[in-house]
């Protein structure tokens, strides 16, 4: 069984159980038992080899690390918004939209204060430009595509200071002890984002249709106003997907821009500073030091040093103390569905690798695959498991130790792996029905989700086109070379 067809198993029970229900930790849930009774047939047995593996991937002090990092970034975020920086920033930026250029304009500038998560760009900037284009007769699909098309693609290709970089890193560091790697983590996040190609090609779209493409009519029909309206403030999408879910807490505080902006320039400032001095010693430039740094650790001390900082900042300008510890840990609790979706993909992917399943995917793809064609063919395969799993970080954690197989099997470039692998995670999270950026922003937007599910999916499997003939004409070009 070792090594045979019967490891892809595991991930067959996640992906049919996680389509038929909607529900990706019921699938993985699934998967996992399945894993753990092939390992050991019996029923007790395969319970007792599945905590087993749990209980192990809690162990790994990256892993550890990790979830304390995303609970972290999830206090930081509510802290931002039970303060009223989000807000106030909203509400500043909606008085200086004045014209559909200008509108799209301020709403590409907030990528500089809002590029942290994904679904924090949308629950900062939708609300407040779906009033803004709606009083400007911009369609809210065009809306709502150009704000997304900006969110996913754009954390996906920011090496600092991201929910994304920090699992990135982690990610990475997991398998480079498995392959007896010495490559920086942070320096192969680098390498691998010029490869990215959906992040980029989605990135220019949302440029064209900003200040090159006139308005078109809508091809979403907007639902109808009903009594009553959800709330996308206190939105909170049953089903992780690899990103912040926003459920907000009360803004009882003025709105004021600064609380924001001061925040963010401080964790991004701290962030750089921490990862400089942990790694000056081996290198004399800046960004050589910043690439010989720990940036796991490095973003985890800034992270906290940021935290505690802003506390006392909030508090010395007169705010409830109470009302701070709320937000904070409200933002940081809803993370824990994120942790409990990465404990599960770690587990699935150690049974896994119990049952050879990266053994047999890498000898299958060597044997039929030729070279040139490798990565594009990882790429189409990591973009129809992030759409059927609607989680950007669930198919890079059971994706990336594939790629690192072929990589070594097949003496393959392995940025170049690394960002077809971080691009098909990238196309999941922007196209899937089931991740939790289109529910929110359907919700923002007041689009029927399904409708607008497959609005976004043309432009995403354009994009996805685009992407595989490039992965293709590199491939060509490597192996040419």
């Amino acid at each position: 069984m070792y090594g045979t067809v019967w490891s892809l198993l595991p991930f067959g029970v996640v992906l049919a159980v996680a389509v038929r229900t909607r529900q990706v930790l019921v699938g993985l849930l699934m998967g996992l038992l399945a894993g753990a009774f092939m390992l050991r047939p019996s029923p007790l047995a395969a319970v007792e080899s599945a905590l087993r593996l749990l209980l192990e991937q809690l162990a790994v002090p990256d892993n550890i690390r990790l979830m304390v990092f995303l609970y972290g970034f999830g206090a930081f975020v509510g802290l931002l918004r039970a303060t009223g920086g989000v807000t106030g920033f909203a509400r500043w930026m909606e008085h200086r939209a004045n014209s559909v250029r200008s509108g799209f304009l301020w709403t590409w500038l907030s990528c500089a204060f809002t590029f942290m998560a994904p679904d924090f760009r949308i629950m900062a900037v939708a609300p407040m430009m779906e009033d803004v284009f709606r009083r400007l007769k911009v369609p809210a699909d065009r809306v709502a595509l150009l704000i997304e098309a900006t969110a996913t693609p754009l954390t996906a290709v920011i090496p600092i200071g991201t929910v994304f970089v920090g699992y990135m890193v982690s990610l990475i560091a997991a398998e480079n002890r498995n392959h007896g790697l010495s490559v920086p983590p942070l320096r192969l996040v680098m390498q691998s984002i010029p490869f990215n190609f959906v992040a980029w090609v989605l990135l220019a779209f949302a440029f064209y249709q900003s200040f090159v493409q006139r308005p078109v009519q809508s091809r979403v029909r907007p639902e109808p106003v009903r009594s009553e309206q959800p709330n996308p403030l206190r939105l909170a999408c049953a089903e992780p997907s690899g990103e912040l879910v926003p459920e907000q807490p009360a803004q009882n505080s003025a709105p004021d821009p600064i609380k924001l902006l001061v925040p963010l320039a401080a964790l991004l400032f701290t962030t750089l500073l921490v990862s400089w001095w942990q790694g000056h010693y081996a290198s004399r430039s800046f960004l050589g030091a910043l690439t010989q740094a720990d940036p796991g650790h490095a973003m985890l001390v800034a992270l906290f040093v940021t935290l505690v900082g802003s506390t006392i900042w909030f508090v010395l300008r007169g705010q409830r103390l109470g009302q701070i510890v709320e937000g904070v840990l409200a933002g940081g609790n809803e993370m824990m569905s994120v942790n409990t979706l990465l404990v599960l993909v770690w587990t699935v992917t150690a049974a896994s690798r119990g049952l050879g399943f990266t053994e047999f995917i890498t000898a299958l793809v060597l044997r039929l695959v030729s070279p040139a064609l490798t990565v594009p063919i990882l790429f189409a395969f990591s973009c129809v498991v992030a759409y059927v799993i609607g989680s950007t970080f669930g198919a890079w954690g059971l994706l990336l130790p594939i790629g690192y197989s072929l990589a070594a099997a097949g003496q393959l470039s392995l940025p170049l792996i690394v960002g077809a692998v971080f691009a098909g995670g990238t196309f999941g999270g922007f196209a899937s029905p089931f991740s939790d950026n289109t529910v929110t922003m359907a919700t923002v937007m007041k689009l029927p989700v399904l409708d607008y599910a497959r609005t976004k999916l043309t432009f995403g499997v354009i994009a996805a086109l685009v992407s595989l003939l490039l992965y293709i004409g590199v491939g060509w070009l490597t192996h040419r070379g």
